[in-house]
């Protein structure tokens, strides 16, 4: 700055206003006559209008010298450039959008939106009294086994666009991000992303994040995301009500609220995930790129203002592999996704498998069709979320999201038994495309084997699809026994770490002894099945007669 005199790297300014936001005084300009500097945000000024002035004169100086002179304005637009991707190597690009969203916004279904997900309309799914309540919404999800996404459009009663035939149990308040502030605490640090590089930036609070939320589009230095800020241990946890329907379905509530088993979990330190009450809040042209939720967890999501785009993919075996492969480059932010995924031909879109050609390939299409969902036959789906809107979005489904102008959004991730296979392919991509384990669902494999001795624990009712699914338990069990005894891995650097963590996560406090945990649980599994007139052979068959049609 070129300052002889010590009082000038001072803003006069804050000393007659010690009150004044720190957060925001972090931008500078200097009176051309007096050679004092002040924070522009004590003058009053936007980020924008300093950068128009060429000569700056103080309040102190203008009376005698004339206002400041300002830049000769050029009519061409010109093009924010990102100088941090440059620094890094990267191609040039503009600062104020990410290089997909045009490829995002060009994206358009080629079926009608409800072929491809489940909307809740009460023509078709309201009750006797013409009501959509808890119970039907209960109903759907086991109906659609949480393979299809369900977007209950219209249902919140905090919002004044609510439709009257819902009854639904939850609390999603309105809140602005200066009412999130005073609650969280404007001192909070919070992971902010940067959208451009898809990485976190450090060093912010929550009272840095109101204040660039709500400052106008052309003063934002560059477009920031916030979508991981968890808020069940802050005063905003009351104010929040999951639905009813998903905590029906979450197995980790259902865990973690036992009654029985409580005891044992409180005993022996083990917490409750934190992953069930987030805030995002999100400015305009915000781009998350495509990703799965951490342990392939379901997530329910609820716009309280603004609007989101998602577009997302099933967890087809194709799918989850050509993403493994993508995650595992170095170019993600140049390679559009959904570019690698082939298309379907239009004859397995039908879901009936009808062809041209002979018999016997026919039947091989609906062989093949039949081992599918439905739902996962589709060339990717794009929704629209608009405020007061509920989406259930399933396991495993790879998806990006826009934001097409400022919004303020409550989610949360939960596990459930309908998707345990999904739960545990995810995982295993996780390891190995090296995901950091702060990005991942928090302790996944203590909570697996804590599913298996809760389910052995109470009298837990479960489903015929529910038991159904829970017979993947059984080989996770076996291959994380198996690996923790082999003598010769443990001498392989490779294997090392993930054993160590293995045995560090097995709660065997509660459980005993794994290898017996295990003998235990498939005794307890097969009389299950009894019980319920299912036997285990016939669903391991069923098991591997999917995989077999899925790599067809």
């Amino acid at each position: 700055m070129g300052i002889d005199d010590p009082m000038s790297d001072i803003c006069i300014l804050c000393i007659e206003n010690p009150d004044a936001n720190e957060s925001l005084k972090v931008n500078w300009i200097e009176c051309e006559i007096c050679k004092r500097w002040y924070h522009i945000h004590c003058l009053n000024l936007k980020r924008s209008e300093s950068e128009s002035i060429s000569e700056y004169h103080c309040p102190t100086c203008e009376p005698k010298n004339g206002p400041s002179i300002h830049k000769r304005k050029s009519t061409r637009a010109r093009k924010k450039i990102d100088y941090i991707a440059l620094d890094a190597g990267e191609q040039l690009r503009e600062i104020d959008q990410h290089p997909h969203i045009r490829n995002f916004q060009a994206f358009e279904n080629d079926k009608p939106l409800s072929e491809l997900i489940y909307q809740v309309t009460p023509e078709r799914d309201a009750n006797e009294s013409g009501i959509i309540d808890d119970e039907v919404i209960t109903n759907i999800i086991f109906k659609t086994e949480m393979k299809r996404p369900i977007l209950i459009p219209s249902c919140n009663p905090s919002l004044p666009n609510c439709k009257p035939f819902y009854d639904l149990t939850f609390k999603f308040p309105k809140l602005t991000v200066t009412e999130i502030a005073e609650y969280v605490g404007e001192d909070k640090s919070i992971p902010v992303m940067d959208v451009l590089t898809q990485n976190n930036s450090p060093n912010w609070t929550v009272g840095k994040w109101r204040d660039y939320f709500n400052s106008d589009a052309q003063d934002r230095d560059r477009i920031r995301n916030v979508i991981s800020l968890e808020v069940s241990q802050t005063d905003l946890n009351s104010r929040i009500e999951l639905p009813k329907s998903v905590l029906e379905v979450d197995i980790v509530n259902k865990l973690f609220s036992n009654e029985a088993v409580k005891e044992s979990l409180e005993k022996n330190n083990i917490e409750r995930p934190k992953v069930s009450k987030y805030l995002l809040m999100s400015v305009k042209d915000s781009f998350t790129d495509f990703h799965i939720d951490f342990g392939g967890t379901s997530v329910y999501y609820t716009i309280l203002q603004g609007a989101k785009q998602f577009l997302m993919f099933p967890p087809t075996k194709r799918n989850l592999s050509i993403y493994e492969k993508w995650c595992l480059t170095d170019n993600q932010n140049s390679v559009w996704f959904a570019d690698l995924v082939p298309k379907l031909p239009k004859r397995l879109q039908k879901g009936n498998g009808t062809t041209n050609t002979n018999n016997m390939k026919r039947n091989q299409q609906a062989d093949i069709l039949g081992s599918i969902d439905p739902a996962y036959l589709n060339n990717g789906i794009k929704i629209d979320i608009n405020p007061g809107d509920l989406l259930i979005l399933p396991s495993g489904w790879i998806h990006s999201v826009y934001t097409p102008c400022d919004s303020v959004i409550v989610g949360g991730n939960f596990l459930n038994l309908l998707s345990l296979t999904n739960h545990l392919k995810i995982y295993d991509i996780e390891t190995n495309t090296k995901v950091p384990e702060k990005f991942k669902f928090p302790n996944f494999i203590m909570v697996v084997w804590l599913i298996g001795w809760y389910l052995m624990s109470d009298q837990v009712v479960l489903s015929d699809k529910e038991l159904h699914c829970i017979v993947n338990l059984l080989p996770f069990y076996r291959s994380q026994l198996n690996l923790i005894m082999d003598k010769e891995k443990l001498q392989d650097k490779n294997y090392k770490r993930l054993i160590i963590k293995i045995k560090a996560m097995l709660p065997v406090n509660i459980i005993g002894k794994p290898a017996e945990f295990v003998d235990k649980f498939e005794a307890w599994y097969n009389n299950q099945l009894k019980i319920h007139g299912l036997d285990y052979n016939d669903i391991e068959n069923d098991l591997e007669h999917i995989n077999k049609r899925q790599k067809n």
